[in-house]
């Protein structure tokens, strides 16, 4: 559910406050742009470091894991709020853009639009007017009549679409289906007479958006959340049984046929990511062969404590992509940097504890007022939206997001501390390379401890290196790591900070 750096010659300090009680938006908003000028290669010498610890990125193949495919968010269910907003370029740009999170995942809902409620004859309604601005009044009255926001949803979701295609190149697109429509249900659950009808439409979603919208669809889900049925969204309860007939037998056959080869299925997306991996090898001890139907095994990550963030390992054994599609705070709205270094050990969890290939928040923005589902905090229920502010979270997302390029692979870190330089009991990492570069993530999550750290890689030397680093009161603060004299390179964490070290590689040094 559910910016960036600053030159060598200036450091700023900035705050975040929380929005004001009345729910009026009174943010000390962080926006740290990447500088204009300057350059990422050695330019000097820094003094020779007093430590004497060693963190060292190790080579070869044995110590090399799980490539990643990215990280992402939803606009399912969202979709209206961010079409109604006055700053939806922006907010797009401060989610996929250079200069925001990076972001190259978005994840949208597979929706019926009854053009005849009478007959109940599915039309997904692309031909209807969606390139209008979020303050065209025949749009805002019909929010004010939408039930539930299903149609602004869906106009949403058509113009983000096709605007994110055209900018951001690079960018996934998947589909979940929250329900297939009633009359192919038996009460709250899938009817099984009905699977070639739902896998009919299914492709019929496919071949309405990329027949109105020249863009290509990454992967389709057939279900979200396969266990829920009476709740407040849509919903639809498949057990392990059906879910694995209906990938294997027709959803798969009918893609396919329609020339869908290449769309991947995501199977699963279970609600809670440890019994997730019990109802995903449930469908594989009676449909063995779905691995070989393009799938990628997902679950979403809610009440999961970091102790339950449990690799989907016959899964990953036999090659699968493991994705987690979607995690947030639906019990609670924290906005606090302590929120932040929380989300900070998830995501790192998610990726050297599960091995996932992609991370996937649930809001990218919306308004809340009792839950931490969002990225972006919006006005509250303003129509059209005027104003937003980047929560906390969102900075240590981007800790991963910005600095870890898709098809990098992580790889292991050996950590050894010195009879005086020790690492906070607290400290995780994890690393990634792609070619020659390469990523570091430190997440020091000691309230009271810093530390400083010589930094190796295996059998070769740094070409460049550069810090940045988040805390309270600075976020991605960027930092150049110029070696010594002899060759070290060293950087600082304060406590309590996530920091995030890149670079290139001198292959073959």
């Amino acid at each position: 559910m559910k910016n960036s750096c600053l030159s060598a010659l200036m450091i700023c300090c900035l705050f975040m406050v929380c929005s004001c009680d009345d729910g009026s938006l009174s943010h000390g908003d962080v926006n740290i742009p990447d500088p204009v000028e300057g350059s990422d290669e050695d330019d000097g010498f820094s003094p020779e470091p007093a430590t004497t610890a060693v963190i060292k990125l190790l080579t070869g193949a044995d110590h090399e894991h799980q490539v990643i495919d990215g990280f992402g968010c939803n606009f399912a269910g969202w979709a209206n709020v961010t079409y109604l907003h006055l700053q939806r370029e922006t907010i797009l740009d401060d989610l996929f853009g250079e200069n925001g999170l990076r972001l190259n995942i978005c994840r949208g809902a597979i929706y019926e639009h009854f053009e005849n409620m009478d007959t109940k004859e599915i039309d997904f309604g692309m031909d209807r007017e969606y390139n209008v601005p979020p303050d065209y009044p025949p749009l805002l009255n019909m929010w004010k009549n939408d039930d539930q926001g299903a149609m602004t949803n869906q106009l949403g979701q058509m113009w983000l679409t096709e605007y994110m295609s055209k900018k951001y190149k690079d960018v996934k697109f998947i589909f979940s289906t929250w329900s297939p429509p009633a009359q192919w249900k038996s009460g709250s659950s899938v009817n099984p007479d009905k699977f070639q009808e739902i896998a009919d439409y299914i492709v019929d979603f496919m071949e309405a958006y990329m027949g109105k919208i020249d863009f290509k669809v990454y992967a389709v889900s057939p279900t979200n959340e396969p266990l829920t049925g009476g709740t407040g969204w849509g919903g639809c309860k498949w057990t392990d049984a059906q879910l694995g007939t209906f990938v294997h037998e027709f959803l798969r056959p009918a893609m396919d046929k329609s020339g869908f080869n290449e769309v991947k299925i995501v199977l699963g997306e279970y609600p809670w990511w440890n019994l997730g991996r019990t109802y995903l090898n449930g469908i594989l001890d009676q449909q063995p062969d779905i691995l070989n139907d393009n799938i990628i095994a997902a679950g979403h990550g809610y009440s999961t404590d970091d102790e339950s963030i449990v690799p989907y390992d016959r899964y990953e054994e036999k090659g699968i992509q493991v994705w987690q599609t979607e995690v947030s705070d639906d019990r609670k709205r924290d906005e606090t940097w302590d929120d932040a270094m929380r989300w900070a050990k998830t995501i790192n969890t998610y990726f050297t504890v599960a091995n996932t290939n992609a991370f996937l928040w649930w809001a990218g923005g919306r308004h809340c007022t009792s839950t931490g589902e969002n990225l972006l905090q919006y006005d509250p229920n303003v129509f059209p939206g005027t104003g937003y502010y980047k929560v906390n979270r969102y900075y240590s997302l981007g800790h991963f997001s910005r600095y870890i390029p898709e098809g990098s692979r992580r790889v292991d870190l050996q950590v050894t501390p010195s009879e005086k330089d020790t690492f906070p009991a607290e400290l995780q990492m994890s690393a990634y390379v792609k070619d020659d570069l390469y990523t570091i993530v430190l997440v020091n999550s000691s309230k009271t401890e810093s530390f400083s750290t010589l930094l190796e890689v295996e059998g070769q030397a740094f070409q460049n290196m550069m810090a940045y680093t988040s805390d309270e009161n600075v976020k991605w603060l960027r930092k150049k790591l110029n070696p010594s004299l002899t060759g070290l390179r060293s950087v600082t964490v304060p406590k309590y900070s996530v920091v995030t070290i890149t670079g290139k590689i001198k292959k073959g040094e």
